[in-house]
């Protein structure tokens, strides 16, 4: 019983349980691949422009990426994400039509964020570029850019994932092309400014022939306007929402910016997100959106319920390891990937990646498939100002690891918000809205794993490429021995194997 409710089995015999499980793994794999390759790109041009840029150039362009970062996020106002909602309940001659009037609203946000960094250019530019007009390019930059963010949505949205891989994939070869090739001739910051330039200025022509090749059909019809109001109205307060935690991401670093300007550089790469561990949640949950929202519009909080905890069972042995292994490992990957002249951020790159530990779904995803947005937005102000505060003070009396204390500390409050909302959602209390015991259990093994590791290999004298294998082989083996105990457990067995519905289930609901 869950919930007073019967739960419905979703998959009746073994053989269901394996295709179904094999749909879920491959879309969640096929998303992983596309995000995972968008998330590497911030990692992979951090790396080469740390070696290929002097240092006050590199200040100069992490300045000016955290600008572009922070607008082709926000500016979206999360509308890509309306499309997952209503293109499936629309005709297929209609679905080219939503989301190309969705990609020319967002062209239209760009154009005002180009504008208002085209005033505040002087401002911004004080004390940390050289030249005003990089703030100007980098405006321009974003209001190409976000278009495109409807592409990979509108693919999730019609069952189409390698398409959706596909595109991110590309996306990021020519974003690394575009920005490395200037800053290894020389061009400087402004070089890789112009390249971002030139990326959005293709991915924008390039998006909307992929939409009308993929959607379009020989009988195209109109969206009404009342739709896109609707779509819009859905989205405002998931808008916010994304603005606010985009801006929970970033506003330690600009404490720094502002406390400590000198560190700049060096906590623009301690404070960045793992890809593979930031896209996990997100590829997972992509994987079940489909089946969360039918539930939801089913009023079928048993089953929604159901591919919640599957989801969160499941990632939670894969999302756990990781992020603890890296912790583990983080001396030895900072040294090699960026020199010892990133080493003073080690202890705030091991805080961050330690609050990834939580992340084994994307919380929000609930909310939006309940269609509680404002709920949403609540949990990203509440974090945002919990946030201020305390990575701000921190940032103010202890630099750099005082901003990725107060930020952990932040996120860990926002997370218990999150939960009860979610709670709420299921109409149940908050120890059953969670896989608590998995999550639980994999945090235990992990760390165990993690302190043999640590132990058994720092008096060997193995050099930083050696410590590091020999820290990832003993934790890997623990890790490995610790869950295979754990699996025979009845608590480790997820619920019923999630059944991915048809995209034409939800058309007419």
């Amino acid at each position: 019983m869950i919930g007073g409710a019967k739960l419905r089995l979703v998959a009746g015999d073994v053989a269901a349980r394996r295709r179904t499980g094999d749909g879920f793994a491959r879309r969640t794999g096929l998303v992983a691949i596309g995000q995972a390759a968008v998330k590497a790109t911030q990692v992979v041009l951090s790396i080469a422009l740390v070696r290929l840029l002097g240092p006050d150039d590199w200040n100069a362009t992490a300045f000016l990426l955290s600008i572009y970062l922070a607008g082709t996020t926000i500016g979206t106002l999360n509308v890509q994400h309306g499309i997952v909602f209503f293109l499936p309940q629309l005709e297929s001659e209609r679905r080219a039509s939503l989301v190309l009037r969705t990609m020319a609203m967002l062209l239209g946000m760009g154009a005002l964020i180009a504008l208002g960094l085209t005033v505040a250019a002087p401002a911004l530019s004080g004390g940390r570029l050289s030249d005003a007009s990089a703030v100007v390019w980098i405006g321009m930059a974003i209001a190409l850019e976000l278009p495109s963010a409807c592409v990979p949505m509108a693919m999730i949205a019609t069952d189409r994932f390698g398409k959706a891989a596909a595109w991110d994939l590309i996306g990021t070869v020519l974003i690394l092309t575009a920005t490395i090739v200037p800053a290894a001739s020389g061009a400087g910051t402004l070089g890789v400014v112009y390249g971002l330039v030139a990326v959005g200025a293709v991915r924008l022509v390039g998006g909307i022939w992929f939409v009308d090749r993929t959607l379009g059909t020989t009988r195209r019809l109109p969206v009404g306007r009342q739709l896109l109001v609707h779509q819009l109205v859905y989205s405002i307060p998931l808008g916010v929402a994304v603005a606010v935690a985009m801006l929970n991401r970033l506003v330690d670093k600009w404490f720094i910016a502002a406390f400590r300007s000198g560190d700049f550089g060096v906590y623009a790469v301690a404070a960045q997100e793992v890809p593979l561990l930031a896209v996990l949640p997100y590829a997972g949950g992509a994987a079940i959106v489909t089946s969360l929202v039918a539930a939801f519009q089913d009023d079928d909080l048993a089953l929604a319920r159901t591919h919640w905890l599957h989801l969160t069972m499941t990632m939670s042995a894969v999302v756990v390891p990781m992020a603890v292994g890296l912790v583990l490992v983080a001396p030895e990957v900072i040294r090699l990937l960026f020199t010892d002249s990133m080493a003073r951020g080690i202890v705030a790159f091991q805080l961050f990646t330690l609050v990834t530990v939580h992340r084994v779904a994307e919380y929000g995803m609930v909310l939006r498939a309940a269609g509680r947005t404002r709920d949403l937005m609540l949990v990203a102000l509440c974090t945002l100002v919990t946030n201020l505060v305390l990575a701000g003070a921190g940032a103010w009396l202890w630099g750099m690891t005082g901003a990725s204390v107060g930020t952990v500390i932040a996120t860990g409050i926002g997370w218990m918000i999150a939960m009860n909302r979610i709670a709420d959602t299921f109409a149940i209390p908050v120890r059953d809205a969670f896989a608590w015991r998995t999550w639980l259990s994999c945090v235990l093994i992990s760390g165990v794993a993690a302190v043999v590791a640590s132990l058994v290999v720092a008096p060997l004298p193995l050099g930083l490429g050696g410590a590091l294998i020999a820290k990832l082989a003993v934790f890997g083996l623990g890790v490995g021995v610790g869950l295979r105990r754990w699996r025979r457990s009845p608590s480790s067995r997820p619920p019923a194997a999630v059944v991915i519905p048809e995209a034409s289930r939800l058309v007419g609901t």
